[in-house]
């Protein structure tokens, strides 16, 4: 028996079919330079709050702005706007929510282990150390679906708060491919990464390096004191703390020497997957540590870190890390990567001087925070500049979750088609429920199907989480000139038209012939006034679009509806009046296709991808 494995893809390789495309380079340079130059500076920002302004805002702060983001901010002010945005949310833990898919029965004769009842978290109970044909219950696969479903359904419901957007930025940051490991070392990478997000940067990369997944990702845990692995010494200061030249000016040896230094560290496999609990268990092996003295270059003012035999070499880690955040550059470049994630990709040298060195000295008078130089980045006149809207182009995430949370999709309708007496009949739950099998019924059981048919979204787009491309994270955020144009390309552009169409027309894959899409009566009721099209389209546009549309736009809309001189906008009044009063069969009918057909038609403004 093989292992069970999920249907999905591998993410599409951006980088290569951004250059298959032929994408002229220079004409990408010269937009890029023919971009007005943003002079305002970090001062708080004092001109109108107002909804242009709110939009922008949680545009850059949310994984995928909806309605509700923009309802919570009514009445606030930018400062309580800010203090809204950077409340913590809680982490919880993952549950069974695989239970349709897996019953207790099944898979205990998979994995020769007795599962946890549906709704029951699963981290801490010991995994089998039985062995069934080669099938590890620790790698499960019902199980890592249960992991990333309920991190998509926390990103679908999370607050009008920042955190799961800068949870998102450190996985870009300082990435690793936790699955090698398990389900346990997933869920304390994540843990790690949701801990952090308000926390001290510098305890960050101390934590980051010990972390179980790190240590198999970039070779620690096999790195011997007679032949240092260089790799993990390599990122850390070029990916994660002091940056790249021409910035930083770490040397070869400085490499060498820092691997020398932290060479011992691993973890406790067995006892990590095999007891109960989750908790790293990390290990210091001082007979596999490298007792000389370590010299490091002037870049790092010539530090010498001593060798320490025993137990004591466990102390020259702290050393190391210290010696990385005694430089200005491990303020720096943070602020650098967070700037290009929030802000704008390419940054000029007026930026580096009056933005990003003021940022550097906010985190280094602040304990190593990356939370208060953003919440000053994002009250400033900078920030607000009219420039800085609609001038980058949403990530696969930042779509598919805008579409999905707008919608509101997860509670949505069920659809089937069911062949009855040589008819096809389509049916909603609103209509037959009994149609719909138990597991697409149960709100958490639904949740596995619908959130990992948003992943697989996401990942036709190019970005799954826990799978990034490299160490380096997604291109998107920091290989130029190219930047967030790799997002859009001729197989992506499909995908996010994919996307619509499925919550708009035919609804999302659950399976089984089951799909769920957007319900038109509750969906037609966040508008203030439905029955108006002129001014629904206009809500529309604020809502869903990064920058205005242009007439031409608006009329081409506007016939999708009604058609070509044949009908006015009172007959759309008339539809929708009827609706809201009667939503019946036929009445849904008349207003639903045409509402689809608005949608379809809004759906391919290239306006759409901005924010």
């Amino acid at each position: 028996m093989q292992q069970r494995k999920p249907n999905q893809e591998p993410p599409i390789d951006l980088v290569e079919q951004f250059y298959k495309e032929n994408v002229d380079l220079k004409a990408i340079l010269n937009s890029r330079k023919a971009r007005k130059e943003v002079t305002a500076g970090l001062e708080p920002y004092t001109g109108e709050f107002g909804p242009a302004q709110k939009k922008h805002l949680l545009n850059r702060t949310m994984v995928g702005m909806a309605k509700r983001h923009m309802d919570d901010l009514d009445g606030l002010s930018l400062d309580e706007a800010i203090d809204l945005i950077f409340t913590p949310e809680e982490l919880g833990e993952p549950v069974n929510n695989y239970f349709g898919e897996l019953d207790a029965q099944a898979y205990q004769e998979i994995y020769r282990s007795e599962d946890v009842s549906p709704g029951s978290p699963f981290i801490d109970r010991p995994y089998s150390v039985n062995l069934n044909d080669g099938i590890f219950e620790q790698l499960a696969w019902e199980r890592r679906r249960a992991i990333e479903t309920w991190i998509s359904k926390s990103i679908y419901k999370q607050t009008t708060s920042i955190h799961w957007k800068l949870f998102i930025f450190l996985h870009n940051l300082t990435p690793t491919k936790p699955d090698m490991g398990g389900h346990k070392f997933l869920y304390n990478y994540i843990k790690l990464l949701f801990n952090s997000a308000f926390g001290n940067y510098k305890q960050h990369i101390y934590n980051l390096t010990l972390d179980p997944s790190m240590l198999n990702y970039l070779n620690l845990q096999l790195s011997k004191k007679e032949t240092p692995d260089e790799n993990y010494a390599r990122e850390v200061q070029e990916l994660f703390t002091v940056g790249k030249r021409p910035f930083s000016r770490f040397t070869e040896k400085d490499v060498r020497e820092l691997a020398r230094a932290i060479v011992g560290w691993n973890y406790n496999y067995g006892k990590i997957v095999f007891d109960e609990g989750h908790e790293p268990i990390i290990n210091f092996d001082s007979s596999n540590h490298d007792t000389g003295d370590k010299y490091f270059s002037s870049f790092y003012g010539d530090k010498v870190i001593k060798g320490k035999p025993g137990d004591s070499g466990r102390e020259e880690l702290q050393e190391v890390i210290d010696m990385l955040f005694e430089t200005d550059e491990s303020y720096i470049y943070p602020c650098r990567r967070l700037y290009q994630f929030f802000v704008y990709p390419d940054i000029s040298d007026q930026v580096e001087e009056n933005i990003i060195k003021p940022m550097a000295r906010i985190m280094a008078e602040n304990d190593f925070s990356l939370v208060e130089p953003l919440k000053t980045l994002l009250k400033s006149k900078h920030f607000f500049d009219s420039q800085q809207f609609n001038s980058l182009i949403k990530s696969p995430m930042e779509f598919v979750y805008g579409v999905h949370k707008d919608f509101d999709l997860f509670n949505g309708e069920m659809t089937t088609y069911i062949r009855e007496e040589n008819r096809v009949f389509y049916y909603s739950d609103g209509d037959r429920l009994d149609l719909f099998p138990e597991k697409f019924v149960n709100e958490l059981s639904r949740s596995y199907y619908y959130f990992d048919s948003i992943n697989g979204g996401n990942s036709s787009q190019g970005m799954r989480l826990f799978s990034p491309p490299s160490v380096s994270g997604w291109p998107a955020y920091y290989q130029a000139p190219v930047y967030d144009l790799f997002w859009i390309n001729s197989v992506t552009i499909k995908e996010r038209k994919n996307t619509t169409e499925q919550a708009t027309r035919w609804g999302s894959w659950l399976g089984d012939g089951v799909n769920i899409r957007f319900n038109l009566k509750t969906y037609l009721q966040t508008y203030s006034k439905p029955n108006d099209l002129n001014l629904l389209i206009e809500e529309m546009e604020n809502r869903l679009l990064g920058s205005p549309m242009t007439d031409r736009a608006k009329k081409r809309l506007i016939n999708s509806v009604l058609g070509e001189n044949s009908l006015n906008t009172n007959y759309w009044t008339s539809m929708v009046n009827d609706y809201l009063n009667d939503p019946s069969q036929d009445n849904r009918y008349n207003l639903s296709w045409r509402f689809e057909q608005l949608l379809f038609q809004f759906f391919q403004l290239s306006e759409i991808h901005l924010f």
